[in-house]
């Protein structure tokens, strides 16, 4: 699962390409976690738009949401948009984000970066 990170002012645009693991995300996430720009930002954009096949369930989508419950702890409030536009990636962004519903970190999600952006921008 190539990705690829581009650090902005005041948050990170993840976007992941090809196959996803669930391994490569968790990995990608403890990575993200452990950079030293993570506790300075106030929002993540995940770009799911252009992947190719996803190998995910809903107990992947709360082992992330669990892992991230318990970095907002020393971590704060972030927003989290998830881009998706592919139906199978919906319904498993919608299980993360009811997953993260009353939590620092707060998740919506969209179609478009463009619209991800308005939200975690605002």
């Amino acid at each position: 699962m190539p990705h690829t990170n581009t650090w902005e002012k005041k948050g990170l645009l993840r976007k992941f390409t090809g196959n996803i693991q669930p391994e490569e995300i968790l990995s990608s996430n403890f990575a993200l976690h452990e950079h030293p720009s993570f506790a300075k930002i106030s929002y993540l954009i995940n770009d799911f738009s252009e992947i190719t096949s996803v190998s995910l369930d809903t107990n992947h989508t709360k082992i992330y949401a669990s892992t991230d419950d318990i970095i907002s702890a020393s971590k704060g409030k972030l927003n989290i948009a998830i881009v998706v536009n592919q139906d199978a990636l919906v319904d498993l962004a919608n299980s993360y984000r009811n997953e993260m519903k009353n939590r620092l970190f707060k998740c919506e999600i969209f179609e478009t970066v463009v619209d991800a952006r308005k939200w975690v921008e605002s």
